[in-house]
């Protein structure tokens, strides 16, 4: 055995000569830049940007866009990085090339490493979604056999509420604080989407087929009701008013709307 010959480089050799080139430093760097940037986004700047919370259910919505940016921050962050990186070197000029670079077919380990973190990912995503879906259908269960009931029917391009237990049609929506809500919902013409937005659920509105969602408002205030479904040409101004407001408040209103013979404009 010649006792010059050279051993291969240890897989711990091999990654420290990987991590000293410039451009990998330079890309690591920039990812842990970009994954900075996207954690502040995900727990300062977007909850300043979101609808103000007016039930338990919009809460959860916040705290998983939230949480989701900041887990997803990494990913971002080394796409936008390589990203960057490959055109802070990319060719100037017009000069052609002296000579083509190395043909590059696949690199085991990350293509092991990616899959593995994406592979996480979705089954934390699934996870999550399921223990989250689980907990609002138990609670929306529980408080059924109280709830107020708003029969919600959506046409080009206006919502209608009515409250069959009260006797009361409104094309505005109107619900006391604290008080579980079912809305029963239904198109009369093309399919739409009932968003009450600062409530925090959404549900198709089909023909002849009725879609149920349910919430608890916990805040008093206006809240928008849109259409999230694109339904033809004034889509965008399908859009109606809501409030949520005091027990007191709401008979008052139940009260006037029946004097003037159960509509509500």
């Amino acid at each position: 055995m010649d006792d010059h010959e050279e051993l291969a480089p240890t897989p711990g050799q091999r990654a420290g000569k990987f991590l000293k080139q410039k451009d990998i430093i330079q890309t690591i760097a920039l990812g842990l830049f970009f994954t900075a940037v996207f954690v502040v986004l995900g727990l300062w700047f977007y909850p300043k940007w979101m609808p103000e919370a007016m039930s338990k259910e919009m809460v959860g919505d916040e705290g998983i866009l939230k949480w989701f940016t900041v887990i997803s921050a990494p990913i971002a962050g080394i796409v936008l990085a390589i990203s960057a990186e490959s055109f802070m070197n990319r060719r100037k000029g017009n000069e052609p090339a002296t000579e083509d670079g190395a043909g590059i077919k696949t690199h085991g380990p990350v293509v092991l490493i990616w899959s593995a973190v994406s592979g996480l990912f979705c089954v934390l995503a699934i996870v999550w979604g399921i223990v989250e879906m689980n907990t609002w259908t138990s609670d929306a269960l529980t408080n059924a056999p109280h709830a107020l009931v708003v029969d919600v029917t959506g046409s080009q391009w206006a919502w209608s509420f009515e409250y069959p237990s009260l006797g009361v049609t409104s094309h505005d929506l109107y619900l006391p604080v604290g008080v579980p809500v079912q809305f029963n919902v239904v198109s009369a013409d093309v399919n739409h989407s009932f968003w009450p937005v600062q409530l925090g659920v959404k549900v198709d509105a089909n023909r002849l087929e009725t879609t149920v969602v349910r919430t608890t408002p916990d805040k008093l205030g206006h809240f928008d009701v849109k259409c999230a479904e694109l339904c033809g040409l004034y889509h965008a101004y399908m859009e109606t008013n809501g409030e949520v407001v005091t027990q007191a408040n709401f008979n008052n209103w139940i009260a006037t709307a029946k004097a003037n013979g159960g509509t509500e404009s």
